[in-house]
C-alpha cells in the first residue's frame, strides 16, 4: 500500500510520516521481524517464558515480585511462568537468605545455555542482514535501535490499560513536584 502523503494519518511527505502511520509501520515491521527471528532460533518456549528466563539470567537470583515488576506482569503470572521454566529444568528456586519465606529464581546451566544458543542464532541471522547494508543505512539503523531501546526501557504500569482512542492534550502541563 502506498502512503497518501496528503492524509493526516499518513503524513504530509516522505520522511515526515504522521506518528500513527509511522507507529503502524513500525509495529508491523517488528511483528514480522520477531516472526523471522523465531524461525531462525526456534525453541519450545513461549515469548513470555523466554523473556522471564532472559531476566533471570541477566539479573542473577531474583524474587518473583521483583521479576514481576521487571517484566511488567502480575506476580501470579510470573509464578506460573517460573513453574514452567522450573519443570523444564531451566531455573531453580532457592531460599532467599534475607527472607526465609521468600525464594529466588536462579537460572540453571541448561537455561543459560538455551538462552545463549538462541541469542547466537538470532544475532547471526540479524548480523548477516546488517552486514549487507550500506554505511548510511547502517548508521540510520544504529540510531533507530537507540530509540527502540528507549521505548523498551519504558515499562508500562501493569495495573493500567492504556486508552488507545485518545491522544494527550499538548496544552495540558504536568505538575512538577517541588
Amino acid at each position: 500500500m502506498t502512503p497518501n502523503w496528503a492524509d493526516p494519518e499518513t503524513g504530509p511527505g516522505p520522511g515526515t510520516a504522521a506518528p500513527r502511520a509511522l507507529a503502524a509501520r513500525l509495529r508491523l515491521s517488528m511483528v514480522r521481524l520477531s516472526r523471522q527471528l523465531r524461525r531462525y532460533d526456534p525453541t519450545e518456549l513461549t515469548i513470555a517464558q523466554l523473556s522471564v528466563l532472559a531476566s533471570v539470567v541477566a539479573t542473577g537470583p531474583i524474587g518473583i515480585g521483583h521479576l514481576a515488576e521487571t517484566e511488567g506482569l502480575p506476580s501470579p503470572s510470573v509464578t506460573r511462568l517460573a513453574d514452567k521454566l522450573e519443570e523444564a529444568g531451566l531455573v531453580t528456586r532457592r531460599a532467599n537468605p534475607a527472607d526465609r519465606r521468600g525464594v529466588h529464581l536462579v537460572a540453571t546451566l541448561k537455561g543459560e545455555q538455551l538462552l545463549a544458543r538462541r541469542r547466537e542464532a538470532g544475532n547471526a541471522w540479524l548480523a548477516q542482514h546488517v552486514s549487507a547494508l550500506g554505511e548510511a543505512d547502517r548508521l540510520a539503523l544504529e540510531q533507530a535501535v537507540g530509540v527502540l531501546e528507549s521505548f523498551a526501557a519504558q515499562l508500562p504500569d501493569p495495573h493500567r490499560t492504556p486508552d488507545l482512542h485518545t491522544t494527550p492534550d499538548p496544552h495540558k502541563t504536568k505538575e512538577v513536584p517541588a
